[in-house]
């Protein structure tokens, strides 16, 4: 256990900005079981708790590849994310713990089938119809705000397939429309769960650290070719997702 809160949340941070260096974004999937682990947080806490890491990463991904943004499709995004992250925050107050501890790793199961089958960077996509792009998207968006508040992910493992896969955008503009959406939203969704409170200190420590590691890692990482960066997202990304259902899961037991 870790007392001190801005210690708490420098590791957050820190954790969160490795990932995020590496892979882009997760900063959701590494905080869970650190919350849970040092911060002794049940599983609720700690999903409401690291939409706020999430939403940190997110915005600064985003802005990175905020080019690739479509913004007709990311508007659609956040409202329908929006209104399913605010109906969904009494769902989940009523919950009981182990309905939660289940969703988010059903949800870990996909994001692992998601990252090995379902994303391709490599699909040229479709120039589809702005409204037919807005309507198959709103689902996206629904589902996005529904993951969000229930498991702390952010719900990009669901909606950059299906943005990709349905809407048939191009990869990189499903991911800069999936993180400009979690940015703005989970923040929203932890406000909306009510039992948020982290100290000014604690909420800059968690920002300062994130930024560091994930600007120290993308230097470190800057030298590997890109086939290779790939595969080595890939297997970061697997390996978080494995210790935190292996963290959650041993809640219930």
């Amino acid at each position: 256990m870790i007392e001190d809160p801005v210690l708490l949340w420098s590791l957050v941070g820190t954790a969160a900005g490795v990932l995020l260096g590496i892979t882009g974004t997760g900063g959701g999937v590494i905080s869970i079981p650190i919350l849970m682990a040092f911060g002794g947080y049940d599983i609720k806490e700690a999903s409401a708790y690291s939409l706020l890491a999430l939403s940190v990463g997110a915005a600064i991904s985003w802005f990175f590849q905020r080019k690739n943004t479509l913004y007709p499709v990311a508007a659609i995004l956040i409202l329908c994310a929006s209104i399913f992250a605010f109906i969904s925050a009494p769902l989940k107050a009523i919950s009981p713990d182990w309905l939660v501890n289940v969703l988010l790793n059903l949800t870990c199961l996909f994001s692992l089938y998601s990252l090995w089958v379902l994303r391709k960077p490599e699909d040229p996509g479709e120039d589809r119809p702005t409204i037919y792009r807005v309507k198959t998207a709103s689902i996206g968006g629904a589902v996005t705000g529904f993951l969000s508040t229930m498991t702390g992910l952010g719900g990009g493992v669901v909606i950059i397939p299906w943005l990709t896969g349905i809407t048939r955008l191009v990869f990189d503009q499903a991911m800069a429309c999936s993180l400009l959406t979690i940015a703005v939203t989970a923040p929203l969704s932890a406000w909306r769960q009510g039992n948020i409170n982290i100290s000014t200190g604690s909420w800059i420590s968690l920002i300062v650290t994130l930024i560091i590691a994930s600007f120290i890692v993308k230097k470190l990482t800057s030298s590997i070719s890109h086939l290779q960066m790939i595969l080595v997202r890939k297997l970061t990304l697997t390996g978080v997702i494995i210790i935190s259902m292996m963290r959650t899961l041993a809640a219930l037991f």
